[in-house]
C-alpha cells in the first residue's frame, strides 16, 4: 500500500472528528469478544502482537484482533484517526506533533526501546561508497519512512552534527522499507538506517552493504522509539478494551522476550523476510513497561529539533492504562 507523507496525514487526522470510528460505538454481546482491527508495521517489534493472535492471548482478554500491515507509522496512525483500525503501531514522534496541535491520538503501550548499550539502529552505505565519515553525508539522499521531520532521519541529522558535518544539508525521500534498501544498492540514495530484520539481512552480506555509525545515540542513551495507539474517544468509550488489548500485548512480550527463537517464524512471515536469515541477526525485545525517563528523552528531543513548536504534557499523551515503569 502506498504510504501517505507527513502532508497528507496531517491532513487526515486535522480532519478526524473524535467519534470517527464506528467500530468505538459498536456494543458487542457481552459473552462475545470485541472485534477490534490492529495495523502494525512489519517489522520485528510486531514479535508480541503475533505471538499475542498465535497464543490466544487477545482472546483471554476479550478481544478478537484482526491484523494487519502498513508499510509506516504514519500511514498507520492516519488511518487510526480515520476509523480503519483501532490501534495501531509506530514511533513517538507523530504521536508528539499530533497531539501537539490537539489532535487525539494517545500512547496505549510500549514497542520498541532504543539502548546505546545494545543498539539495534545502524546507518548503512553500499560497502563501495566514498562516504566513510559524518561530514561525507553532507547534501546526501537518504531513504526514510516518511517526509521530514521523521525520527530516523532528525537523529541522523543530529548524529551528523555531532560528528563535524552539517546535518541539516542532508536529504530525505520517502520510501517503504524493502525499496530503501533497493534503492541504496540500485545508486539511487546514499545512505539507510535499518533495524532487524531488514539489519539482520545487511549485515549478513558485507559484500553489498557497511556500516557507518549509530544515528540514535544522538537522542539518548536508552527512550522509547516505537509504540501502540488509539483514539482518545475509543479510549474513553472502551476502557476495559484498551485494559485487555495492553494486558495481552505485555503477556506475550514477557514470554516472547524469553523465547524469541519462537516468533522467528511468525515475523518473517509477516515481513516477508526469510527466516533462516532472520534467526542469525539480534532481534528486538519488547517494553513490557517504560520510565517517564525514557518517555522524556525522545520529547525533549522532538521539541530541540521542531517537530513540535511547544513543550507537550506527557500526561496528555498516555492512556490510563498505559505501563509505568517505577524503577
Amino acid at each position: 500500500m502506498t504510504a501517505h507523507n507527513r502532508r497528507d496525514f496531517l491532513a487526515l487526522t486535522t480532519a478526524a472528528t473524535f467519534g470517527s470510528s464506528l467500530a468505538a460505538t459498536t456494543t458487542a454481546r457481552a459473552d462475545a469478544p470485541r472485534p477490534v482491527r490492529v495495523l502494525a508495521v512489519p517489522s520485528d517489534s510486531v514479535s508480541a502482537l503475533l505471538y499475542a493472535k498465535k497464543a490466544n492471548l487477545f482472546l483471554k482478554h476479550g478481544i478478537d484482533a484482526t491484523i494487519g500491515s502498513m508499510g509506516g507509522g504514519a500511514t498507520i496512525f492516519a488511518a487510526v484517526l480515520g476509523g480503519s483500525a483501532e490501534f495501531g503501531s509506530g514511533s513517538v514522534w507523530p504521536v508528539f506533533e499530533a497531539c501537539g496541535r490537539g489532535i487525539p491520538l494517545r500512547i496505549v503501550a510500549p514497542i520498541s526501546i532504543y539502548s546505546s548499550a545494545r543498539p539495534d539502529a545502524f546507518l548503512f552505505v553500499r560497502t563501495d561508497s566514498p562516504i566513510r565519515v559524518a561530514r561525507d553525508l553532507n547534501g546526501k539522499v537518504m531513504g526514510a519512512d516518511s517526509t521530514s521531520p521523521d525520527i530516523t532521519v532528525m537523529a541522523t541529522r543530529s548524529w551528523i552534527d555531532q560528528h563535524g558535518g552539517d546535518g541539516s544539508s542532508l536529504r530525505s525521500i520517502e520510501l517503504t522499507k524493502p525499496e530503501q534498501v533497493e534503492s541504496l544498492l540500485a545508486g539511487r540514495i546514499d545512505v539507510v538506517s535499518l533495524r532487524p530484520p531488514f539489519l539482520s539481512v545487511a549485515r549478513q552480506q558485507p559484500e553489498k552493504f557497511r556500516v557507518l555509525g549509530t544515528p540514535y545515540d544522538s537522542i539518548g542513551s536508552r527512550w522509547l522509539l516505537s509504540c501502540w495507539v488509539a483514539t482518545a474517544d475509543f479510549i474513553a468509550q472502551n476502557p476495559d478494551v484498551v485494559k485487555g488489548f495492553v494486558a495481552a500485548l505485555i503477556e506475550a512480550a514477557h514470554y516472547t522476550n524469553a523465547h524469541q527463537a519462537e516468533t522467528i517464524d511468525l515475523v518473517a512471515a509477516f515481513s516477508g523476510q526469510d527466516a533462516a536469515t532472520l534467526a542469525k541477526g539480534p532481534r528486538n525485545p519488547i517494553a513490557e513497561a517504560v520510565s517517564l525517563a525514557e518517555l522524556q528523552a525522545p520529547l525533549d528531543f522532538a521539541y530541540k529539533y521542531g517537530v513540535i513548536a511547544q513543550h507537550v504534557d506527557l500526561s496528555t499523551i498516555l492512556a490510563p492504562s498505559f505501563p509505568i515503569s517505577r524503577s
